[in-house]
């Protein structure tokens, strides 16, 4: 009798099963607020060692030289493609242009929204492999796709012949940075919390 009080209580009320394609997903979020920490610092430190202007090199914004997207050049020369990005939704939004430092804002709210759905994807898709090789095949993947690819057939940034190898070289730089930090934080998150 025990049991059949047993079963028809389960019925009535199951427990939920958990998801592991959710918890994957959670996970790959918060790993990737850390890559793109890790992508941040990046961009901080290493960049400026690789772009250094030598010889007399203008440090001025050039126009670009090679647009590739049907829609035409969609950025200032001088600005990066998630402060292009930014602005684009600001002024679909507010239908003016944003001040000089809600530029920078919305180019920072951009980068990191960009990396936790980045994350949030690599968790669902790499489930239980997710460690430091997967994230930086991950990070790789994200440049040629997105930032190789997509941003510029956005008219976000310069089309691949537009940039010299020492941008294309940091820029990959910067994503398997991300992948790496990614990857290693999903990893501990995996080993620490429970299924």
């Amino acid at each position: 009798m025990s049991s059949l009080l047993s079963t028809a209580r389960a019925l009535l009320r199951p427990e939920p099963v958990p998801s592991p394609v959710y918890r994957d997903a959670v996970i790959g979020l918060l790993a990737g607020a850390a890559g793109t920490l890790l992508m941040g610092q990046w961009s901080t430190r290493i960049t400026p060692l690789i772009t250094s202007t030598k010889g007399g090199q203008s440090d001025k914004p050039q126009p670009d030289k090679d647009v590739i997207s049907p829609l035409g050049q969609e950025h200032v020369p001088g600005e990066s493609s998630t402060a292009a990005l930014g602005r684009h939704l600001y002024q679909l939004i507010n239908h003016q242009m944003p001040q000089k430092g809600t530029r920078t804002a919305l180019s920072e709210a951009v980068h990191w929204g960009t990396g936790v759905i980045g994350g949030a994807a690599y968790g669902a898709l790499a489930g239980q492999k997710q460690g430091p090789l997967t994230g930086v095949l991950f990070g790789a993947g994200l440049w040629l796709v997105l930032d190789e690819t997509i941003t510029p057939l956005l008219g976000l940034q310069d089309g691949p012949r537009g940039a010299d190898v020492r941008t294309h070289a940091n820029r990959l730089g910067a994503h398997l940075a991300y992948g790496l930090g990614l990857g290693l934080s999903a990893a501990a998150l995996n080993a620490a919390l429970p299924d």
